[in-house]
C-alpha cells in the first residue's frame, strides 16, 4: 500500500482520524539486548584507537596515490599537436553526407 505524504503531512487514502490516531501512538521501545549489544559494540570501539591510525594512513596513502598520479600524468602530458590539414576531398565528402543527411531527414518528415 502506498503511503505518499503530501504537502500539509497527510497521507494519501488515510483520513484525517486514522492520521491522528497513528501520531498519538508512542514508538515501540527497544528490546534489552538490542541496548546491551550497541552499548558494548560502542566501548569495543572507544576502546580500540588502531582504527583511528590506520584510517588517517589510509588516507596518507590515498593522497600519495593522487599527488603521484597527477605528477606523472603534468610530466608525461604531450602537448597539443598542430592542427592536422583537411584535404579538399574531406571536405567534399563532409558536404555530400551533410546533403544527403538533410535528403533523409525531408524524406522522413514529409516535406
Amino acid at each position: 500500500m502506498a503511503n505518499k505524504r503530501t504537502s500539509e503531512g497527510g497521507a494519501d487514502r488515510l483520513g484525517p482520524e486514522l492520521e491522528g490516531l497513528l501520531s498519538r501512538v508512542p514508538p515501540p521501545k527497544a528490546p534489552a539486548w538490542f541496548a546491551a549489544k550497541t552499548l558494548a559494540r560502542l566501548r569495543e570501539q572507544k576502546l580500540s584507537p588502531k582504527e583511528t591510525w590506520s584510517w588517517r594512513l589510509g588516507w596518507r596513502w590515498m593522497w600519495a596515490a593522487g599527488t603521484a598520479a597527477l605528477v606523472v600524468g603534468w610530466v608525461l602530458w604531450d602537448k597539443p599537436a598542430q592542427p592536422a590539414e583537411i584535404s579538399d576531398a574531406m571536405v567534399f565528402a563532409a558536404l555530400d553526407a551533410l546533403v544527403e543527411q538533410d535528403e533523409e531527414n525531408r524524406w522522413w518528415a514529409g516535406l
